[in-house]
């Protein structure tokens, strides 16, 4: 049941909001006039000094800064403080408290009202040479030559800046007619603002919730997007598109993040994806990005169903060896046979002891490992990483779940053995499952659970069947399937069949995981190969004969 207060929180407001403009000359003279308020559930400050010279950057270059929303009600007398700048304020009826844009306000604030140019820790100053927003120049570079920094103390007041104009002299016409632009710019820009005229706080806090946690924020991937694909007239010249010329490889639809990794990697730029998004430096250099990740990405997923043996994007157990693929791929675009062999060894070794799961720290060092310049020793430098061979391979007998990397292992080697229709014959394509999209597996579970009973194989991959079927009744088509080379398919002999067909499914589910064991085995042990010799190829090892 909703509470009084809910209610109140999720009222109309008894008027529209006034959509209205500040200059920002006029809203630091109501801060000046102390009508600006900080209500008690703001949140803090957390903008750093780079944060407030893009904000001013932005106001210098007419750029939008964002709209500011106030709640215009009573105010006691108050001390605000914003930074180095105090304000004494004195009681009113029409106090603007700061809704949406504190960060903005005190900023300006901190700026342009401090009592002194560097007062305060976000004092700024503007560059009249190079036309920019810098911290305070050392006291030797102002004496040198004072009239080329220009306090943001002195932008605020167009008497004052002329007076600063006259005092300094600047010595060429540039840095005046600059100077007078600056100030200009910045005074008369004009922030959009709205206005809420309500006597119900909660109402206030709702609509303070509402703009701070309704919106999704943007991945890096997109905002990439957002700068950069648009400009292209190429394609691919979006990451969804990057995905949706992979499909045709029919290797399914690789995740749009994973792409961007790759992306970044090959622009030298760091594989996570913290910190500030990717930027390129014109539309030629992002026509290319994309380009180069379509290819590379096309060049990993082609080793990964030929070589690699994993048919299917969803079934590829960590996706870290995509980036990686595509980062040697990049640098050596036609590797040799032998270096195909190794990495499908790499691969598969590394999805067996845990190597690709996938963490910044092992995706740079394997990174780290590819060489431009030498493609076999790449090969060697990645293969030593995943030497270390598991203490044990994935169980027939332990829980399955499709989800899991030790699921989708067992499910590729439920693949091999090339599961045909229990009515056609004919061998079963990938797609028809795969596309399942219900949340307990992509594989359907054809073999029910036995009713009261507690049996450890009913939850592991001895109960589970790769089928298209998605009518029911498998079981029944199961019972009569007399062709042993389709039972074959599915791990299944003759015995275990008979055994359910009595009735007996613990013993069906024993006899076939005794089947599957020895298979999922030797289907490891033939991938990863550990007991072969992992040289490089006869070629590299040869030395030419010296010259006579």
């Amino acid at each position: 049941m909703a509470t009084s207060s809910d209610n109140q929180s999720t009222e109309p407001l008894e008027r529209r909001p006034e959509a209205r403009a500040f200059k920002i000359e006029a809203l630091l003279a109501e801060v000046r006039l102390g009508r600006m308020r900080i209500p008690s559930f703001q949140r803090r400050l957390n903008w750093e000094r780079e944060d407030v010279c893009k904000l001013f950057d932005s106001l210098y270059r007419g750029y939008p800064v964002g709209t500011l929303l106030f709640w215009e009600t009573t105010a006691e007398p108050g001390e605000m403080n914003f930074g180095s700048v105090t304000i004494s304020a004195s009681k009113r009826n029409d106090a603007l408290w700061v809704v949406d844009g504190q960060q903005r306000i005190v900023s300006l604030t901190r700026v342009m009202l401090a009592s002194e140019p560097d007062t305060d820790e976000f004092a700024l100053y503007f560059d009249l040479d190079d036309a920019k927003f810098i911290p305070a120049p050392s006291p030797a570079k102002r004496s040198e030559d004072p009239s080329r920094w220009l306090p943001m103390t002195e932008v605020l007041d167009s008497e004052r800046l002329f007076q600063w104009l006259l005092e300094q002299a600047p010595g060429s016409k540039t840095r005046r007619d600059r100077a007078i632009q600056l100030g200009k710019s910045i005074r008369e820009y004009d922030i959009p603002a709205y206005l809420l005229r309500t006597r119900n706080e909660n109402i206030l806090r709702e609509v303070f919730e509402r703009i701070n946690s309704s919106g999704k924020k943007l991945e890096a991937l997109e905002i990439f997007d957002a700068l950069h694909g648009a400009r292209s007239q190429t394609k691919p010249a979006t990451i969804p598109q990057i995905v949706s010329e992979l499909e045709t490889y029919g290797f399914g639809r690789v995740e749009e993040k994973i792409l961007y990794r790759l992306l970044r990697v090959l622009q030298g730029s760091d594989v996570s994806e913290s910190g500030r998004p990717l930027r390129l430096a014109d539309d030629k250099a992002a026509e290319t990005a994309y380009l180069e990740t379509t290819q590379t990405a096309a060049s990993a997923i082609q080793f990964l169903k030929r070589d690699g043996c994993i048919p299917y994007y969803e079934l590829l157990p960590y996706k870290q060896p995509i980036i990686i693929l595509g980062k040697f791929f990049h640098e050596h675009p036609r590797p040799n046979p032998r270096s195909h062999d190794l990495l499908a060894r790499w691969l598969w070794r590394g999805v067996l002891n845990g190597t690709h799961l996938g963490d910044n720290v092992s995706t740079r060092a394997a990174l780290k490992c590819i060489r431009p310049d030498n493609e076999e020793d790449s090969v060697q430098r990645l293969l030593k990483m995943v030497e270390k061979r598991p203490t044990a391979y994935p169980d027939v007998t332990a829980r399955f779940n499709s989800r899991h990397s030790t699921g989708k292992l067992l499910i590729i080697a439920l693949l091999e053995l090339g599961p045909r229709d229990f009515e056609t014959g004919l061998h079963i394509g990938l797609t028809p499952f795969l596309g399942n999209k219900q949340a307990d597996s992509k594989f359907p579970m054809i073999i029910a659970p036995i009713a009261g009973k507690q049996n450890g194989l009913v939850q592991s991959v001895a109960n589970r069947l790769v089928h298209s079927n998605r009518a029911g009744g498998l079981r029944r088509l199961l019972l009569d399937v007399t062709d042993t080379g389709i039972l074959a398919s599915h791990g299944i002999t003759e015995d275990a069949l008979q055994a359910l067909r009595e009735g007996h499914a613990e013993g069906f589910l024993a006899l076939r995981a005794e089947y599957l064991r020895p298979h999922f085995q030797d289907f490891f042990e033939r991938h990863a190969r550990w007991g072969e010799s992992d040289r490089p190829s006869l070629s590299s090892l040869l030395v030419a004969d010296e010259e006579d």
